[in-house]
């Protein structure tokens, strides 16, 4: 890509410090953006120390984004802001981070996106690949961003990255070796105008693939026109005559007239969307010629990821579980189909527009709902005639309910369908609060 001299970049998170650092060392003139003050953003600005750059910070000015001939957007900016709807309009380049860094790649990508279990399935496959081949570039969404990879001195030998809906919004010829769709359920809501808008995002990583690379979906997913690329699908509900399969508690890859057998029994991973992740991984690594052995010993010590599905403790009988990592709803409906028995769901925050109906069929295994945050009226009005509701005004009066209402035997689970920003950093953030909150039980 031909960059211009002068580039503005939006939004001063890890991504937009990464981009700047690297249009720097390119000797490009920068300005950054971002809607928040400068006062609260002294550690990204610490972090750009030697780095030289204009800054302009608060609320955003039309003249910013008409003054430079080209922008590059963080994953979090909504690509159809109006002042970049007008920078469209008179002919500047908007591109995210990722295209950006896309175009000075000649790595092998693999690129992983769905509405839930992308972070999971890029980390085992990152560990998978690591294993067999050395230096692998684990990234993108998952926190690492792409640039990072560049003024790392590109070395790898694959890059593996989670790569969101915001992200592929601003694609112009990110083309992966292989792209993989996990699933798409309601999410995102509140930054898309319809289901099918954020859908049609998601579809978008398989636009500029060709005959020679792989697309790699879920048998779920309704019929997509359109791919170019080798299509391969995976299945927990049926076998495939190539792809990859459960069976029996058997997970099946076949491949080119070759068959590979793994005992699910053999991953602690728990639940249903849990096969669905190793059976990716289990497919897009025999795709890359890595060796059953390999495989195997990665999954049988892949205990997944913090804040999903994790257990905590267990009081008196009473087991708790953090998965705040569960910031859609369908997150939740996985949670709650992977554990048995009687279940105090605590959920809310803030809301991103989805229907919480849809878990309905759940609900009877439910024994009480604890709701907080903003999204709490909205739940209760969709679920709370299932069971016995409560309204707390913070996490750690929802975890002292919890205590109160739940009887030995139960699961306290913290799964909150909704994102964390209203109350706290980040669903990590979340997540450590719920766990500290249970540790001082």
């Amino acid at each position: 890509m031909n960059l211009p001299d002068d580039i503005l970049i939006v939004g001063l998170g890890t991504t937009g410090i990464a981009t700047a650092r690297f249009l720097s060392r390119l000797g490009k003139r920068i300005t950054l953006v971002d809607e928040k003050h400068e006062k609260d953003l002294a550690p990204a600005l610490k972090a750009l120390d030697g780095v030289p750059f204009t800054g302009r910070f608060g609320p955003h000015r039309q003249e910013d984004f008409l003054g430079h001939p080209m922008i590059v957007l963080s994953p979090g900016i909504d690509s159809e802001h109006p002042y970049l709807k007008e920078a469209r309009a008179a002919g500047i380049k908007v591109i995210g981070e990722m295209e950006l860094a896309y175009t000075f790649l000649e790595t092998p990508v693999i690129a992983i996106t769905g509405t839930n279990g992308k972070t999971t399935v890029t980390t085992l496959m990152g560990e998978i690949f690591t294993k067999a081949y050395g230096d692998v570039f684990v990234g993108g969404n998952i926190g690492d961003p792409l640039v990072n990879y560049l003024l790392s001195g590109a070395g790898a030998g694959y890059v593996i990255i989670e790569v969101s809906s915001f992200q592929l919004e601003t694609i112009e010829t990110f083309r992966p070796d292989a792209a993989i769709l996990l699933n798409v359920t309601e999410d995102h809501l509140d930054r898309y105008r319809s289901f099918a808008e954020y859908r049609d995002a998601k579809y978008r990583i398989f636009e500029n693939q060709r005959p020679e690379d792989y697309a790699i979906l879920n048998t779920s997913l309704p019929p997509l026109g359109g791919i170019r690329a080798r299509k391969l699908c995976f299945s927990t509900e049926r076998g495939l005559e190539e792809g990859a399969f459960l069976k029996d508690g058997t997970m099946y890859v076949r491949l080119e007239g070759k068959e590979y057998r793994h005992e699910r029994a053999v991953s602690p991973l728990v639940g249903i969307h849990n096969t669905e992740n190793l059976l990716v991984a289990l497919l897009t690594a025999y795709i890359h010629g890595i060796k059953g052995e390999v495989i195997e010993d990665v999954i049988k010590t892949f205990t997944g990821l913090s804040h999903r599905i994790e257990p905590v403790r267990r009081i008196n009988g009473i087991t708790f579980y953090n998965d705040s990592k569960a910031t859609n709803v369908d997150s939740t409906r996985r949670a709650l189909e992977s554990i048995g028995g009687s279940v105090v769901l605590i959920a809310g925050g803030k809301d991103k527009g989805g229907s919480y109906r849809v878990i309905g069929d759940q609900m009877p295994k439910v024994r009480s709902l604890i709701l907080i945050g903003e999204g709490a009226e909205r739940i209760r009005e969709e679920l709370g005639s299932y069971t016995k509701t409560y309204m707390e005004g913070d996490l750690a009066g929802a975890v002292s309910r919890a205590v109160e209402v739940a009887q030995k035997g139960d699961v306290v689970l913290f799964s909150p369908m909704c994102s964390s920003f209203d109350m706290f950093k980040d669903y990590k953030d979340r997540g450590n609060r719920f766990r500290a909150l249970v540790e001082a039980l």
